[in-house]
C-alpha cells in the first residue's frame, strides 16, 4: 500500500508540475501580448501627440489656422488702437494696461466674494444663537 501512496504522490506532483509549467507559459505568454500592446500603444500616443501639438502642448495650426489666427490678432489689434488704447498709447501697452486691470477687478471681487461669505456666516450664527435662547428668561 506503501508503494501505492508513494506512487500516486509522484503522479500528483508530476501533474502539478505540468500545470505549473502550462501555467508559467500562459501567463508569460500574456504579460509579452500585455508589454507589445501597451508599448505599441504608447508609440502612436507619441507620434499622434507629435504630429498634432506644438513642444509646448498647443495645437498645431497648419497654414488655414495660422492664416486665420494671424487675421484675427491684426482685427483684434485694429480694435484696440481704434478703441481701447489711450492717447500715444501702444496697442501692446493698452492690452497690457486692460490684462492688469482686468486682474485687479477679479481680485477685488474675490475678496467682496469672501467677504460677503463672512458676513452671511456670522448672521446665520447670531441667527443660531438667538434661536437657542429663545423662550429662556434672562436674569
Amino acid at each position: 500500500m506503501a508503494k501505492f501512496a508513494d506512487h500516486m504522490d509522484k503522479i500528483a506532483q508530476g501533474v502539478t508540475e505540468g500545470y505549473q509549467k502550462i501555467e508559467d507559459g500562459v501567463v508569460g505568454g500574456y504579460k509579452k501580448i500585455e508589454s507589445g500592446v501597451v508599448e505599441g500603444f504608447g508609440k502612436i500616443t507619441d507620434a499622434c501627440s507629435g504630429a498634432m501639438l506644438n513642444e509646448e502642448g498647443s495645437l498645431k495650426t497648419g497654414k488655414i489656422g495660422d492664416a486665420v489666427v494671424g487675421a484675427y490678432q491684426k482685427v483684434e489689434n485694429a480694435f484696440v488702437n481704434t478703441f481701447m488704447a489711450k492717447e500715444g498709447e501702444s496697442v501692446e501697452d493698452a492690452k497690457a494696461r486692460m490684462a492688469a486691470e482686468q486682474a485687479a477687478r477679479d481680485e477685488q471681487m474675490k475678496a467682496d466674494a469672501a467677504k460677503r461669505t463672512a458676513d452671511q456666516k456670522a448672521m446665520i450664527e447670531a441667527s443660531l444663537e438667538g434661536s437657542r435662547n429663545a423662550g429662556k428668561i434672562n436674569k
